[in-house]
């Protein structure tokens, strides 16, 4: 995104602000029901006053999505070069994932349901960072049944239904909800290694 020069310190703290206001914004009423006037007024700014720091709307859209899709795959890769057997890696991976959905509900639901809004390069860039996840997490599920941990199984599918899972869970689980993360991940995997067939 670009910025103008208004001094390092000053100028980070207002794209964080205007950040923090356009996710709030887009995860209320989506990426098209927000106007530039709409981030204003959450700020209690003239969104004239937004271009002096931002270019455009999809500038802030593409600065939400991207850094949280940056911070997603680092953590990926860290799962991946862990010591830890597939399913740990796997539970890991769920527990993380939960608890960020938990505190913030707001980012979660603009990664997960408004990046596609994104255009040309920077939406191919995203699809990029998020393929290459998908792929890290393949690479466990299979790791886990060459070490007999998982029953041989299409390993796309079973992908798919972790991921399916995890990324449904912007739209109920709240930071104040009852349920605790943890306890959800382990609720999950029990679905994803046992099924819910009793004995």
């Amino acid at each position: 995104m670009s910025t103008t020069n208004t001094g390092p310190g000053a100028q980070s703290r207002h794209v964080t602000a205007i950040l923090d206001a356009a996710t709030r914004r887009f995860a209320q009423t989506g990426y098209h029901g927000t106007s530039m006037r709409d981030i204003g007024a959450e700020m209690g700014m003239h969104a004239g006053s937004l271009y002096v720091h931002i270019r455009s709307k999809e500038d802030l859209l593409d600065a939400i999505v991207w850094d949280i899709a940056q911070s997603t795959e680092r953590r990926m890769e860290a799962v991946l070069a862990a010591g830890d057997t597939p399913v740990d890696k796997l539970r890991t991976i769920a527990e993380e994932h939960l608890r960020w959905v938990a505190a913030n509900p707001d980012a979660a639901t603009v990664y997960f349901h408004e990046w596609r809004h994104l255009k040309g390069e920077r939406l191919e860039r995203v699809k990029a960072a998020r393929a290459r996840w998908t792929r890290g997490l393949r690479d466990i599920i299979q790791a886990g049944i060459d070490e007999g941990a998982f029953k041989p199984m299409d390993v796309r599918l079973a992908g798919l239904a972790f991921v399916g899972m995890l990324n449904s869970t912007y739209r109920w689980l709240r930071p104040d909800g009852d349920l605790d993360t943890a306890e959800i991940a382990g609720t999950f995997m029990d679905f994803l290694l046992h099924g819910w067939a009793a004995g």
